[in-house]
């Protein structure tokens, strides 16, 4: 595993207490990588189909039902073992999903130790460990906002600020930001105690819910998965593609799972497993001008002129991502200017 030092104070044994990293301008090149997204999985899992579901989404056209069938195959699979390269590796090679999950917890493990590295005090370390093993408990719950009640009773969030900075500054976690009921541009969070936590790896957040391996291949699994594994999903895949994360809250219970930006237009972005309503969308719609809604589900491609919203399978969403990123949305999309509902 890749250690990232942040401190800029060396902790090691022999190095004097006021001893300072230095960082040499101008020496180092900088590059952050990500877990491996499932458009990456994909490519290296199955070749054909990754070309196949590229070509597809690129037409605007619902892929052939067996392919289909074939790509949620392996959109399970991914929440299952995440993008982390030793564990793709036995997953794809050795084709042993459960041998993966083993070096997955591994993994999780060597983070909390590693923790203890690159901290300034027991307490922060504590801290830190604290809240990653309880970013799953915090987002299965009905109010996603972050709760520090959750984890320590009494605690409140600026307790954990300095380990929530630390972990998102390392990408092992992720943070999304509220944004006020009518939006403006650029995205501006409504307040920064207002917030949620994302694990940076699908498979991490999928090992710490504690959910069994078999539930991810059993032919039960659309009702054994709750919908916060794709919210997860959606997450790493947004920010592996350079999108800062951000979603939308009624004063009441209206939610929008993640709004983007994208050549000045907005985009919510609506996340189900399963169909759901359009209650929220119609609120958000009372105080925001957007170009079309963007659901995210288990559902084939499909385009509803009337209501604007394009339906998006999981297995496209990792090229959504990039085309928002890229402000390329609207290519070969012939669609009409902004509206509100």
């Amino acid at each position: 595993m890749v250690r990232i030092k942040i401190q800029r104070e060396t902790h090691k044994r022999g190095v004097g207490s006021n001893s300072e990293f230095l960082f040499p301008v101008g020496k180092i090149n900088q590059v952050t990588v990500y877990p491996m997204t499932f458009d990456e999985f994909l490519m290296n899992s199955n070749r054909l189909l990754y070309d196949t579901v590229k070509k597809v989404y690129e037409n605007r056209t619902p892929l052939d039902a067996e392919f289909n069938g074939l790509a949620m195959e392996q959109i399970y699979k991914y929440l299952l073992v995440g993008g982390m390269p030793e564990v793709v590796d036995a997953c794809i090679n050795e084709g042993n999903l459960f041998e993966a999950r083993e070096i997955l917890g591994e993994l999780y493990d060597n983070y909390l130790s590693d923790m203890e590295l690159y901290q300034a005090s027991q307490e922060a370390v504590l801290q830190s460990r604290t809240l990653f093993s309880n970013i799953y408990k915090e987002l299965n719950k009905e109010s996603k906002n972050f709760s520090p009640g959750l984890i320590e009773e009494k605690s409140k969030t600026r307790d954990f600020a300095t380990s929530i900075q630390w972990l998102t500054m390392a990408h092992v976690i992720n943070q999304s930001f509220q944004l006020k009921e009518h939006i403006t541009m650029p995205l501006i969070p409504d307040n920064e105690s207002h917030f949620c936590l994302f694990f940076g790896d699908i498979g991490m957040f999928s090992y710490q819910s504690g959910i069994n391996a078999a539930s991810f291949i059993s032919s039960e699994r659309e009702n054994m998965l709750s919908g916060i594994f794709f919210e997860n999903f959606v997450a790493g895949e947004l920010t592996a593609k350079g999108h800062k994360l951000f979603y939308w809250r009624e004063k009441a219970s209206a939610k929008i799972e993640f709004i983007v930006e994208s050549n000045n237009e907005l985009y919510p972005i609506d996340v189900k497993k399963g169909r759901g309503t359009l209650n929220s969308l119609e609120k958000f719609s009372a105080h925001n001008r957007f170009k079309y809604v963007i659901k995210v589900s288990r559902n084939n491609y499909g385009f509803n002129k009337e209501q604007r919203i394009m339906t998006i399978p999981f297995y496209f969403f990792p090229f959504v991502a990039r085309d928002l990123a890229e402000g390329k949305m609207e290519k070969n999309s012939c669609l009409t200017p902004s509206f509100k509902v």
